[in-house]
């Protein structure tokens, strides 16, 4: 008797696998007084991995028995806590193994999807205003552009940093401008020239008051977008150059951004003062109790200029001798106290032959905060 010949043999995982299944489908078709398989929904006990730089898997509270009751599907929940390239989640039966990128929309936060020109994957855009008082004498507001989460010990990324455009908004005119993160620091300044009109009151509608502006100043709102480096060749890796100026482009207003364009983001407001401000005063220190201030600018012919003098508050002295010796050309016109009811000041200046050191002495009148 000639043996038949032998059908198509199947691999052993798969023989296993179906043998399982069908094992399975036979336990639960049994009537029998003794359950040989639990009741409740049965899948296969998959192990996952997420290969990222911190990740785990999550456990809900109130997970639903019957949401992996298929042998088809499984769901997981995991948290991605920085990952510099997308990662990559693979499950595992057996011999059977499967992978699939996580979608970079995924792990971005919620809202419209990033430009192309974004940070790479788990960095952070920051933006920073330098000078929030801005004065005619010198228009100028500065935003800090930095990123984070940049792990320092790898080289430089493969992809371009992207441009950032920076819009300054004063009612309904506009002002533009724009630089590029670089370095390995991944950083940099954008400048916004403010025009002189800015400066002004605001206009008032006929039959209306003028409105009382804060008493910072003229707020100006700065927002900014991303866009993806322009790597030209001859170009040295710049950006697109943004036509400053007031109007005519782009965006009009913070709330009329142009829909193929990407979204403005909010950096946060500077305060126009209509007059320069002084600078501030610089601290000399006698020793630990008494501090003279003065301006950080030299003096010019028929300036007058303030020198503060402070006393610490924790001072136990009730009488101090202060020596001023000026040139010639230079006199002290007056010497008050801010505290005339704590201080009492003598001034005494002798012009007798060559210029003297001006007295000036200082006396405690009654306990009380220090301040002179």
């Amino acid at each position: 008797m000639i043996p038949s010949a032998p059908g198509p043999r199947r691999p052993p995982a798969l023989l296993g696998l179906a043998a399982l299944l069908s094992t399975v489908t036979e336990g639960r078709g049994l009537l029998d007084s003794t359950p040989r398989f639990s009741l409740l929904p049965t899948y296969l006990p998959v192990s996952f991995r997420v290969d990222a730089d911190a990740a785990f898997f999550l456990r809900e509270a109130n997970q639903d028995v019957m949401r992996n009751a298929s042998l088809q599907a499984r769901v997981e929940s995991f948290l991605v806590l920085r990952a510099r390239r997308p990662p990559v989640l693979r499950a595992r039966y057996g011999p059977f193994s499967a992978q699939q990128a996580v979608p970079r929309d995924l792990l971005l936060p919620a809202g419209p999807p990033g430009p192309p020109g974004a940070p790479p994957l788990g960095w952070k855009l920051r933006a920073h205003i330098l000078r929030d008082q801005i004065d005619p004498g010198r228009p100028v507001a500065q935003v800090l552009f930095h990123v984070l989460g940049r792990d320092w010990a790898e080289p430089g990324p493969a992809e371009p940093l992207p441009c950032l455009r920076v819009f300054a908004f004063r009612e309904t005119r506009e002002v533009r401008a724009g630089c590029r993160l670089r370095g390995a620091l991944g950083l940099c300044v954008a400048e916004l020239r403010l025009p002189p009109a800015w400066f002004s009151a605001p206009a008032v509608v006929a039959g209306r008051r003028r409105p009382a502006g804060p008493a910072e100043g003229s707020p100006v709102e700065l927002y900014y977008t991303v866009h993806p480096g322009d790597l030209r060749p001859g170009d040295g890796g710049n950006c697109v150059r943004a036509e400053p100026g007031a109007g005519g482009g782009g965006h009009t207003g913070p709330g009329d951004g142009d829909e193929a364009g990407p979204p403005l983001r909010r950096i946060g407001s500077v305060f126009l003062s209509p007059t320069p401000r002084p600078p501030p005063l610089r601290e000399l220190r006698l020793d630990d109790q008494v501090a003279v201030h003065y301006p950080p600018r030299r003096a010019r012919p028929g300036d007058v200029l303030t020198f503060p003098v402070s006393v610490s508050s924790n001072c136990t002295w009730d009488r101090f001798t202060l020596r001023v010796k000026v040139k010639r050309g230079v006199r002290i016109a007056a010497v008050r106290a801010s505290s005339p009811a704590v201080w009492e000041v003598q001034a005494s200046m002798d012009r007798a032959g060559k210029a003297a050191p001006a007295v000036i002495v200082c006396r405690r009148k009654s306990p009380g905060p220090a301040p002179g």
